[in-house]
């Protein structure tokens, strides 16, 4: 109260020095006139802290400035005697009373691996007067309903090390004098899935999918096999995806300086973070990786759910995977080696995709479906352009293409549509590996997935030996089963409408349905992710929402109503591919 009287006081004299000679002139009397409440010398409040603990202004200064003196003129309306520094008050820093504010703030969302607590802060700047604080759980988003928690009264409070999955509340009270503050709620998930810090250097945005972010660290804890949790690793990041590089929840690219093992994952230096952002069962992928296995393919792509932290904020639900790239552990092929000559040949990572966006890339003049190589190892040098020996073997598995396309549609001319074409020569099932390319179709037709017939995400090898195309591996099905179609609808792309005219691929088609057919069974699958996921799932929505991709009903607008479904959309089109099978005729 002293400290406020003798505020007010200065305010005054200032006020009568400086306009004192004015009011004489203006014949006022009044010094309501011109003079202000000496409260309002001061700001209320500062601008509190963001939820991450930093300030939007400046910290203010130890020392208050004051008005410069006025000039030592003829035409100044002051004194010597006017401003004399025995009249005026002295005041002091301890005469300055700021208002209580906070400084750091509790992050609003955080993760708690496996076996490890969080530690959450919370500071108030009160002037140097005592802060109390206390630490108060609540079972809700709300400080409304909060219990104190014994022992927490200081600017940390680090949880439990929890054991049940759930989502928990926090916030801290601070109070000064006879004021009280209280901060935001912090939300704290053990979603019991491993956690994947990646820190780029000075916390640079990832705003590329082009331009690789070098010499970030990415470390895992949590995992179920405490073996597979590492300490910070080298690691480049970068984005990826095509259309779902513009959603607001991104996707990632990651190349580890060193190859190793992620995951329980065979090891391997380039690794995908998948977002799933139009996907919210997050299962789409996984069951499609599903029936890959069921129905035996070379290589299937693995992953595991992750919590993310990217630059130390939580970043949602992603999936840290496989790339699709050529090694011993991934897609076994021939990739040639660095002395080949012009003449000689390697097996080739070939994806059919309309983005069309790499380096060694071409349309066949029949189908016009875009082809880019993959694994463009000694076709491409060191500046990116394509060399000598790339422009020769791109040339020759160009011929390879055509060729294949020719005798799929064996009376084409110029401007007609294949879909009218009559069937192929037989003399293609040399070409291709009939088995592998009616599993593909098995798994994109059951999964619904349109994009297909763009096509987008179509991968295929060709083995130069053998001289043989072959389907798979099966990627990207996060947009996929949420029409109600009741018939099939990818009969005609890619290669298909010539392949459904053929007998040897239809009886393959009708003999491969029934050898699998009994094996496909997606609910242990989904019952077991949805279990797996239902707090990670749930955590992610409170930060990305539910994405309407896919609109439910209010009530079913959940990741339970989601994984459901999905359920239910599988369930239907396998029966419509099952009917559709059963209808094929295999006569010539």
């Amino acid at each position: 109260m002293r400290k406020n009287r003798l505020l007010m006081l200065f305010c005054s004299i200032l006020f009568i020095a400086f306009c004192g000679c004015g009011s004489a002139k203006s014949g006022s009397d009044d010094p309501e006139d011109s003079v202000s409440d000496a409260d309002s010398v001061y700001n209320d409040e500062i601008n509190a802290s963001d939820d991450d603990g930093t300030t939007d202004t400046e910290p203010v200064p130890d020392e208050e400035e004051t008005p410069d003196e006025p000039a030592d003129d003829e035409d100044s309306d002051f004194t010597d005697s006017d401003n004399s520094d025995d009249d005026m008050p002295e005041i002091s820093d301890d005469d300055i009373v700021l208002e209580p504010v906070f400084i750091k703030k509790p992050k609003s969302m955080n993760v708690a691996p496996k076996n490890k607590s969080v530690t959450l802060f919370c500071e108030v700047e009160a002037g140097g007067r005592e802060v109390k604080y206390q630490w108060y759980e609540t079972p809700e988003r709300s400080t409304d309903a909060g219990n104190a928690i014994s022992g927490a009264t200081g600017t940390a409070f680090e949880t439990p090390v929890f054991t049940e999955k759930g989502i928990r509340y926090y916030y801290c009270t601070a109070a000064v004098e006879n004021v009280s503050l209280v901060s935001n709620v912090a939300s704290v998930a053990f979603t019991a899935l491993p956690a994947v810090y990646i820190n780029t250097p000075g916390g640079a945005g990832i705003e590329s999918k082009e331009d690789w972010i070098k010499n970030a660290g990415i470390s895992i804890t949590g995992a179920a096999d405490e073996s597979w949790n590492f300490d910070e690793a080298e690691t480049s990041i970068k984005g990826r995806g095509n259309s779902t590089w513009t959603n607001p929840k991104k996707p990632y690219s990651l190349k580890l300086k060193q190859a190793q093992k992620v995951l329980g994952m065979p090891e391997h230096r380039r690794w995908v973070l998948l977002a799933n952002y139009k996907d919210s069962s997050f299962m789409r992928n996984e069951v499609a990786f599903y029936l890959s296995e069921v129905f035996e393919f070379d290589w299937t792509v693995h992953g595991e759910f992750v919590d993310l932290v990217l630059n130390g904020e939580y970043r949602g639900l992603y999936w840290l995977g496989e790339a699709i790239k050529v090694d011993a552990n991934r897609v076994g092929i021939n990739d040639g080696s660095p002395d080949m000559t012009d003449d000689e040949d390697k097996d080739y990572l070939i994806e059919m995709d309309a983005f069309y966006d790499e380096t060694v890339q071409f349309k066949s003049a029949v189908r016009e479906i875009p082809y880019m190589i993959q694994n463009d190892d000694f076709m491409v040098d060191e500046n990116g352009g394509i060399t000598s020996g790339g422009a020769a073997r791109l040339e020759r598995f160009q011929a390879k293409i055509e060729n294949l396309e020719k005798l799929l549609y064996p009376d084409w001319e110029k401007g007609m549509n294949t879909d009218d074409c009559i069937a192929p020569d037989e003399s293609y099932s040399a070409t291709i590996d009939i088995d592998s390319w009616v599993k593909f179709w098995f798994v994109n037709e059951i999964m619904d997935n349109r994009d297909c017939v763009d096509p987008r995400s179509d991968f295929f090898t060709f083995d130069s030996t053998n001289n043989v195309f072959k389907a798979g591996p099966v990627w990207d099905f996060d947009r996929t089963l949420f029409r109600k179609p009741t018939e099939p609808q990818l009969k005609k792309m890619i290669y298909y409408n010539a392949l459904f005219k053929s007998p040897a691929f239809k009886i393959r088609v009708k003999e491969l349905w029934n050898e699998y057919y009994d094996r496909i069974d997606i609910e242990p699958l989904v019952e077991s992710l949805r279990s797996e996921l239902d707090v990670a799932a749930r955590y992610d929505a409170m930060f990305w929402g539910y994405n309407d991709y896919i609109i439910l009903d209010k009530d079913s607008r959940n990741f339970n109503g989601y994984a459901d479904y999905l359920k239910e959309r599988f369930e239907s089109k396998l029966s419509v591919v099952d009917s559709d099978i059963g209808s094929i005729s295999v006569s010539q």
